[in-house]
């Protein structure tokens, strides 16, 4: 099967996911198998290709919620169909592989643990938010060669270093990786990683490298600004006060529905969150990025981006009193918007 063929198989693969034709999808990953398609270019190119596409299709309201629910639960069938024909003893060395402490998006971990089963490694995959302390428990009596900590989104840095901090306690070196890290990774560095989790070759290299020459890992536990801690945990009601502010801002919000009352306070609170990531690597792209990724969300659901400029005017002046910096990383923020094409 040539690349044309296989892109094209893909697309067939995503239709059937977002179907929800279980049956289908995981026939034809079996199938792909069969006939000579290695499990990690499957897992990559279609499972986690599709994916990617189905988090697009909800941004751009494409889809629903519901179909994005569907389309994992079956891509985790297929995942599950191709997975369980591993052949063969590991021969290179054992890994952990763990969700950032408070990150439930668990689906690339996943993948990501089987793309590395297939090639020779003795995984475990600890699953979704694995608190730390049970993280040590687990890797004290495993003694993996390292740590793999998966994070989909910036607003989950704290836990990464949760898990980092305990891992080093116990001399097991961590690389860190995930769509929080894609194009940045000082901000894994920042945040413990002794190395940065890039694709399946570059893992591979990393540790090929470590087991020849082990890294001397720091035992000294990374502190986080406890300022930004206290603004990442008043982020509710920082929010609800925003809330309360934009009602008078924001005329069309008496028409909105509870659920979309909700929703904007949940956005309220993301803008919080987000704020205290990127102040936590100190890299305001993470705010810029995540106020243009909000934007488009919005204004395909049909709400103007002035609705967002307002929320952001109703925040500063509760972020300027709880964390002036954060303040100002909204002013700027709302200075971006302005220039956003």
């Amino acid at each position: 099967m040539n690349a044309v063929d296989f892109d094209d198989r893909l697309s067939w693969f995503h239709e059937r996911a977002l179907d929800g034709k279980t049956n289908e999808a995981v026939r034809f990953a079996v199938d792909l198998l069969a006939s000579g398609h290695s499990q990690a270019r499957i897992i990559c190119d279609v499972f986690a290709t599709s994916q990617r596409q189905v988090g697009d299709e909800w941004q751009r309201n494409e889809i629903s919620v519901a179909d994005e629910h569907v389309a994992t639960g079956v891509t985790e069938s297929a995942l599950y169909a191709v997975s369980s024909d591993q052949q063969g003893e590991p021969t290179l060395g054992s890994v952990v592989v763990a969700c950032a402490e408070g990150d439930w998006h668990s689906m690339a971990g996943h993948m990501f643990s089987e793309q590395l089963r297939s090639v020779g490694l003795a995984v475990t995959f600890l699953g979704a938010s694995t608190p730390s302390d049970d993280v040590a428990r687990f890797i004290q009596r495993r003694r993996p060669d390292a740590l793999i900590v998966t994070c989909s989104l910036p607003i989950f840095f704290s836990g990464v270093v949760s898990i980092a901090n305990v891992a080093h306690a116990l001399g097991i070196p961590v690389l860190v990786g995930g769509r929080a890290f894609e194009g940045a990774p000082e901000r894994a560095h920042r945040l413990g990683s002794d190395a940065v989790a890039g694709d399946l070759a570059d893992v591979l290299s990393r540790l090929a490298h470590w087991r020849e020459s082990p890294p001397a890992v720091d035992n000294e536990p990374i502190v986080l600004d406890p300022r930004v801690g206290e603004l990442e945990s008043q982020s509710t009601i920082l929010a609800q006060k925003a809330f309360a502010r934009l009602t008078t801002l924001y005329s069309p919000i008496s028409q909105f529905t509870p659920r979309q009352k909700d929703r904007t306070l949940e956005d309220l609170r993301y803008i919080v969150d987000f704020t205290a990531a990127a102040e936590y690597v100190g890299d305001s792209t993470i705010f810029t990025e995540f106020l243009a990724w909000l934007d488009e969300v919005l204004r395909s659901r049909k709400v103007p981006r002035v609705a967002l400029q307002l929320g952001l005017e109703a925040l500063i002046p509760e972020l300027v009193t709880a964390d002036p910096s954060g303040g100002r990383l909204v002013q700027e923020g709302l200075e971006f918007l302005a220039n956003l094409g």
